[in-house]
């Protein structure tokens, strides 16, 4: 595989992972150049018709799913017998690696990792999708502690097909929801069982059910108690072992009935961590049961339903009953003993259930109507944290808090913005009580006013009610872009910002013009002080004979004359006199030899153009060169005492260096 370009896009480069499903490789997109990953069927599920057409469709509908904490998926393709799904490629590790490194992993940690998750399945739920495989193994952390959730959707096609390979089981039954280890049906709340056994797996290093086979880790989840955690990690805060109870509690209806309300509590766990001992109902109904070997869903045939177990319980206290109070005799005796305890059982297990009706309405009603008053506090305008604990010592139960998230232009984040129930209102100390809190001012997408007019890019992000007093400009000199118009944007086009956010724009400016100072005349330091009082730069200072120019005065400027304008901060040279010329050549013309360096730096690679203007009187190309090391140019050049020689370099286009050439010997 690795080598081949899948859908001829993806170019397969290493092996990253595998499962008893897939081989995960790491690819290049060379369509956008970019790493992806890329899980390819193994051999034995391409060929089932079924399977693949169940695995195209889950595929599929995973990828509808779009959040920071699920590993997005890119494309489904086929090649060949080869069925692949494209990924985010995600540069980190698994989770079950970093357990095997170092459980277990810190509270905060795994609190941490536990709310990422919660949150990608949240996501997942809403769009009735259910994992169904939840495991360390799925669950990716990126080099910034980001948590990434693969494969969902997937599970759902392997359920039928594959939960059972050569009598084993597949390596998810340690995680497996009771539901699905006795084949039943799966909802929302099997992934939360199975992310209690990763959190309880994070935070104690252990898995809560082991054993030699898979069908006995099977059997576990549906009739064992494990250990708890706080037995193996005494350190583990109570709200935190809390949380993991109640999410592997064996009947769904115990359990969390949602990940955002799983999230709720993970998010209050450190707040509070030492709060009662949560308590699972004894429902008493589990028993030991064989299992045969042909497989996990042939097993779960044979397990008793609630109903059944209540009827052979009323069966069986029928039957005691009657061996009770029988004798030995003839059939139409027993018959007519049957027929008077029948009415008698009935009778009995009717008053039983009106009994027991009848004791949890009383108890209720008194729960209700039990608790004390309470005056509910004004906590409106306090942070989140503070007006829990605020309501908490007001005799308010902290389990019926509900936080209910909004956005706020006005409203700082996490402070409270209203509170459901009237401050100084009179309420049970049981109520339920709903805070609204701040989670800052909307966010939208960073408009992109990059290259646009400073004006119009002031306007635009006032139209996204930014505050003009947030928003900076800097103004920066540049040759290239339309003098106004904004070079760099903070913050980047596209990321999510909120109109708080301190914005600034750096603006292109124009170079500013000078016009070269008259300096004939004048000594060379004299000059050299009035050129850079305009903003020049002083460039190289020949010598030459000059008859009508005292020595050591400036005949000229060079290349530019005085009064030419130019940018500011320009480079000009300065011709000074050596006094009258030897009669004798005062008016030859000779050749001069000028090297000329041009320097490249960090092997990039330039074009080169050498342009020279000498006594013929012409202005001509003699170098045009593409290099990338630094080269040295001999250029010959006509002079005589009224026709000086300058030579100019232009990189890339641009003019880097101009060399002014005298008529004296070098």
């Amino acid at each position: 595989m690795i080598g081949r370009k899948l859908g001829n896009r993806y170019e397969v480069i290493e092996k990253i992972g595998g499962g008893g499903m897939a081989i995960v490789y790491r690819a290049l997109d060379t369509l956008l150049n970019r790493n992806v990953s890329i899980k390819v069927l193994r051999a034995q599920f391409s060929t089932d018709e079924d399977f693949v057409r169940r695995f195209r469709r889950e595929a599929q509908a995973a990828a509808s799913l779009s959040h920071p904490n699920v590993v997005n998926i890119y494309d489904v393709g086929v090649e060949g017998e080869d069925y692949y799904i494209v990924m985010e490629f995600v540069d980190g590790l698994t989770l079950k690696e970093i357990i095997q490194d170092r459980a277990p992993l810190g509270v905060s940690e795994a609190i941490d990792i536990a709310k990422q998750i919660c949150a990608a399945l949240g996501h997942a739920h809403e769009n009735n999708i259910v994992h169904r495989d939840i495991k360390p193994h799925n669950i990716l952390i990126s080099k910034d502690a980001r948590v990434k959730v693969t494969d969902f959707g997937i599970a759902r096609a392997i359920t039928s097909n594959t939960i059972t390979q050569d009598g084993s089981v597949l390596g998810s039954v340690h995680y497996f929801s009771p539901e699905q280890a006795r084949g039943g049906i799966t909802d929302v709340k099997s992934d939360i069982y199975s992310l209690g056994v990763v959190l309880y797996e994070m935070v104690t290093g252990e898995l809560p059910f082991s054993g030699e086979t898979p069908i006995s880790v099977a059997l576990k989840h549906l009739q064992d108690h494990y250990l708890e955690p706080r037995q193996i990690n005494p350190a583990l805060p109570q709200s935190v072992e809390n949380i993991i109870l109640k999410s592997l509690a064996k009947d769904p209806l115990v359990r969390y009935q949602s990940a955002r309300e799983m999230h709720k509590d993970l998010e209050k766990a450190l707040l509070y961590p030492n709060v009662a001992k949560f308590t699972i109902p004894d429902f008493d109904e589990q028993q030991t049961i064989q299992m045969p070997a042909v497989g996990l869903r042939t097993a779960a045939e044979s397990l008793p339903t609630r109903a059944q177990k209540q009827q052979e319980a009323i069966n069986a206290t029928s039957a005691e009953a009657e061996e009770a109070m029988s004798k030995p005799s003839e059939a139409g005796v027993k018959k007519k003993e049957r027929k008077f305890w029948r009415p008698v059982i009935w009778l009995f297990a009717i008053f039983l259930l009106l009994g027991v009706g009848a004791v949890t309405a009383y108890s209720l009603v008194t729960n209700f109507m039990g608790e004390k008053d309470v005056a509910m506090p004004k906590v409106e305008g306090m942070k989140y944290d503070d007006a829990v604990r605020e309501l908490v010592n007001s005799g308010l139960d902290f389990n019926n808090i509900t936080r209910a998230d909004e956005a706020s232009n006005d409203v700082p984040p996490n402070v409270v913005i209203k509170q459901d129930q009237f401050p100084g209102k009179t309420i049970k100390a049981n109520r339920p009580i709903t805070l609204t809190v701040s989670i800052g001012a909307e966010k939208f997408k960073m408009p992109n006013v990059v290259k646009m007019n400073v004006n119009d890019a002031k306007s635009a992000l006032r139209a996204k009610n930014f505050e003009e007093s947030n928003i900076t400009v800097t103004e920066k000199e540049d040759r290239e872009a339309t003098p106004g118009s904004v070079l760099t944007q903070y913050p980047d086009a596209d990321t999510q910002v909120d109109p708080s956010v301190k914005v600034k724009l750096t603006v292109a400016k124009g170079i500013e013009k000078v016009k070269i100072p008259e300096v004939s005349g004048k000594t060379a330091d004299e000059a050299k002080q009035v050129l850079e009082g305009a903003g020049l730069k002083i460039g190289q200072v020949i010598s030459m004979p000059s008859a009508e120019v005292p020595k050591d005065k400036v005949i000229s400027t060079s290349p530019f004359k005085s009064g030419t304008e130019v940018d500011k901060g320009e480079t000009v040279g300065l011709v000074i006199s050596a006094g009258p010329p030897a009669t004798s050549d005062q008016n030859q013309p000779k050749k001069k030899n000028v090297n000329v360096t041009v320097e490249v730096k960090d092997g990039k690679k330039v074009s080169v153009k050498i342009v020279r203007t000498d006594a013929r009187g012409i202005s001509n190309v003699v170098e045009d060169d593409k290099i990338t090391a630094t080269k040295v140019y001999t250029i010959e050049c006509i002079v005589q005492p009224d026709h000086l020689a300058s030579i100019e370099v232009y990189q890339d286009g641009t003019k880097t260096n101009t060399i002014p050439v005298s008529y004296e010997d070098q």
